[in-house]
């Protein structure tokens, strides 16, 4: 049995878009990614299953969430690739790691990037 409440501290609050040379915006992920579906309230969005896996290079987490406004599934799909950079100055410093956010439908088909986190 999953628990509903520790599967949604996994998810992060944010999202960040960036607007080129303009900085970053910042987006809720609380908020339901199909189309035709408006459902910003994190009361109406139930996350019920999490995938996990990785390999040397990307640790992906797939958290399935139910929209219970348009009865939909959905997935939040989390990268976070382990070694973006690595410290000029302190070279035992763990490397910088950088996460992406996608949101694809129950299908797993993509339905677009949504950010950085």
């Amino acid at each position: 049995m999953v628990n509903k409440e520790d599967l949604r501290l996994e998810i992060p609050s944010y999202a960040y878009i960036s607007l080129a040379r303009r900085g970053m915006e910042k987006i809720s992920l609380d908020q339901c990614f199909l189309r035709n579906c408006d459902n910003q309230n994190a009361e109406l969005l139930e996350p019920f299953k999490k995938e996990e896996y990785e390999d040397d290079k990307i640790h992906t987490k797939e958290i399935y969430i139910k929209c219970k406004k348009c009865n939909g599934i959905f997935i939040l799909k989390l990268d976070t690739i382990k070694k973006v950079a690595k410290s000029t100055k302190d070279k035992d410093a763990e490397p910088l790691s950088m996460g992406l956010v996608y949101a694809l439908d129950e299908n797993k088909n993509n339905l677009g990037h949504i950010g950085y986190f």
